[in-house]
């Protein structure tokens, strides 16, 4: 998971920070899924912090940024001469705003990470549940053993729901709480077959086999949908990292005997150019591979 943001559980620049409590309704405005997502994620809770307050607080930590590496390049600047110094607050502002936006989009990133666990282990949780409930398992019991198995953020989730079941909440009621507030459309759809057949009466291992066929197919369409994307990326791949580097270099080979004036370390210079174009490629095709792969597809 990415590391948490930094200053959030400082309390004195929380403080501080809501001198920009005006700017931070504003973006909470702009930005309405900032409070869906802290909410989701965990860390409104966790903080006790809202939409309003988390924006404020990095607008006020994004100003301290701000005015730091500005004076931190204008000192530069002025050191080399000053002729670049007007630069210093553009780059500034430049550094500043990226790390801003970085941090608002931090509770969304916990969100996808969240919905990536629980849809990659949800296959194998309902297997398990169904499999305890047709060897004579109780629901609690079933449950119990899933919150405290090896199921990343699920476990995480039941345990939850063990929680307030032991202090006297029924079961359905908890699973229901749990499916309004949980991030993952397929989990969602899985909670409320559950709560449906507790509630009404009927098979649980039933509604459970239907949801597991159910997802069983999207696996299955997800992952021809995850082939014919990389049908094509294949051959980009083939195209940028593996042919045009190869013609390239023959190419080169084939001018340098008729350019007398290329040197041999512009020569050198060339060839390591390509070398980093080579490699920056295959990094960028391993991370867009791996943001395809779909989370159904398991662990």
């Amino acid at each position: 998971m990415p590391a948490e943001p930094p200053l959030i559980r400082s309390v004195p620049i929380r403080r501080v920070s809501r001198l920009f409590i005006g700017f931070g309704s504003i973006l909470a405005g702009i930005f309405p899924s900032t409070a869906m997502n802290l909410k989701i994620s965990g860390m409104g809770d966790k903080y006790d912090i809202n939409a309003r307050e988390y924006l404020s607080l990095y607008i006020f930590v994004s100003s301290i940024l701000f005015v730091f590496i500005s004076s931190t390049f204008a000192f530069v600047f002025y050191s080399l001469g000053g002729e670049l110094l007007f630069l210093a607050p553009i780059l500034g502002f430049v550094v500043a705003f990226f790390i801003f936006f970085q941090i608002l989009n931090y509770p969304s990133m916990i969100v996808n990470k969240r919905v990536a666990d629980i849809d990659r282990n949800l296959l194998y949780v309902l297997r398990t549940i169904l499999v305890q409930i047709r060897s004579g398992v109780p629901i609690f019991d079933t449950f119990v053993s899933i919150s405290t198995g090896d199921y990343g953020e699920i476990s995480k989730e039941f345990g939850t729901v063990m929680d307030k079941v032991r202090t006297g909440k029924a079961v359905a009621s908890s699973l229901e709480e749990l499916a309004v507030r949980n991030p993952s459309k397929y989990f969602r759809r899985a909670l409320w077959q559950l709560v449906n057949a507790m509630k009404s009466g009927g098979d649980v291992g039933d509604n459970i086999a239907n949801v597991i066929n159910s997802l069983a197919k999207e696996q299955l369409i997800e992952i021809r949908r995850y082939q014919s994307t990389l049908n094509p990326l294949a051959m980009m791949y083939m195209m940028v990292a593996v042919i045009a580097p190869s013609l390239g270099i023959t190419m080169l080979i084939i001018l340098s005997t008729f350019m007398g004036d290329i040197s041999e370390e512009q020569m050198k210079l060339i060839f390591w150019g390509l070398l980093g174009f080579v490699i920056v490629m295959q990094f960028m095709f391993m991370i867009i591979i791996k943001s395809k792969r779909p989370n159904l597809m398991g662990r």
